[in-house]
């Protein structure tokens, strides 16, 4: 008798018992069943199966792409913050199959109809449903967080986070913290934040570490712990976080209440140095000050000079203002000019600044 052979046969004519299912029935069946275990209880793999088997390693594989795009990006998964590679591995996750991108983007489109809105959260629930994929329910979360669901749905954010959590999204468990952080629903609780920050923070949450953080400074639904919070701001501040780098300035510069954490402050400046290159205003504006001051670093009028501008035309006032004094007494190694000093005066006066009114004022009266 000829020895059977234990190759899996594939048909070459559709039929059989999966030949007759619908193609979405078929790539379902995939996210359960490894397709080889099918292969081996059932004997035979018609083409669809065959084929939908491919269709479902090539998404998966677009979906890995994007899963470590979102990390880049983001800060996820105990990534450092690069956006540039971020955006690279999305557009790389389109052509290998997923197609998550491109509703990502849609989610920023301001011009969306009502009848455009509504077809992307039916297909999106259509593909949570053919293909399962916790990205795809925490989309459909953001959907209904913007009221593109209906005004009157928008607490079914929660609903799809929570299914998105289940599968381990660290994203959708920091947006959850967010909720309860600033009662976006309604229904503020420090407790429930914290509970969902501590998740996302374990699974290396930049932006989650740094507000579970802030709520350990502050004693927001935890007791206060600076040794805890540093420890938290740190990791963060080294993923890239912008906003923990600032933090830690500020907290290395005049140290904690409890002893804790000592002023250090080349360590502050240091981390000020990083906010204020990736564009955070009051960092800059305190950068220029530790030039001014040598704190952390040894005094520079040119430096602080640079950094008071820089933060000026991002518009912080306080630079602005700072600015004007440099062209009224002709510091910092400027010299004086008044057209200058009025300038940037009344670009802090427009933003309330008394001084930067009283300067205005000033120059007017004496120049009348």
């Amino acid at each position: 008798m000829p020895r059977r052979s234990k190759r899996i046969k594939t048909a070459t004519q559709s039929g059989g018992r999966f030949g007759n299912l619908p193609r979405a029935i078929v790539v379902h069946m995939l996210t359960f069943f490894d397709i080889h275990e099918v292969a081996r209880v059932q004997r035979l793999v018609c083409r669809e199966f065959r084929d939908a088997g491919q269709e479902r390693i090539r998404e998966r594989g677009g979906r890995k792409l994007y899963e470590e795009g979102m990390a880049f990006y983001f800060g996820h998964d105990h990534q450092t913050i690069d956006e540039a590679r971020g955006r690279f591995l999305f557009d790389a996750s389109i052509h290998a199959g997923c197609q998550l991108d491109v509703l990502n983007g849609r989610l920023q489109e301001d011009d969306l109809s009502d009848e455009e809105k509504q077809k992307i959260l039916k297909d999106l629930k259509e593909h949570a449903t053919t293909s399962p994929y916790h990205w795809v329910d925490y989309f459909i979360g953001e959907w209904y967080k913007k009221g593109w669901g209906g005004e009157e749905n928008k607490k079914d954010a929660v609903v799809w986070w929570n299914k998105a959590i289940e599968q381990g999204n660290a994203h959708a468990m920091a947006l959850l913290g967010d909720v309860y952080q600033f009662g976006d629903f309604g229904v503020q609780s420090f407790t429930k934040a914290n509970k969902f920050y501590v998740l996302a923070a374990n699974k290396g949450h930049s932006v989650a570490r740094f507000y579970l953080g802030r709520n350990y400074r502050h004693g927001k639904g935890v007791e206060v712990d600076m040794t805890r919070c540093s420890e938290l701001w740190n990791q963060s501040a080294s993923q890239g976080d912008s906003d923990a780098q600032a933090s830690l300035m500020d907290l290395y510069t005049e140290g904690s209440d409890d002893g804790n954490i000592p002023v250090n402050l080349e360590l502050a400046f240091t981390w000020g140095v990083k906010a204020a290159g990736q564009g955070n205003v009051l960092s800059m504006f305190n950068v220029g000050n530790c030039y001014i001051h040598g704190n952390g670093i040894e005094p520079n009028d040119s430096s602080a000079f640079e950094w008071f501008m820089e933060a000026a035309e991002h518009g912080d006032s306080d630079a602005q203002y700072s600015i004007g004094r440099c062209y009224t007494t002709g510091t910092l190694g400027t010299t004086i000019d008044l057209v200058q000093a009025f300038f940037w005066y009344q670009k802090a006066a427009a933003q309330g600044d008394q001084d930067a009114m009283d300067a205005v004022d000033d120059l007017l009266s004496n120049n009348a």
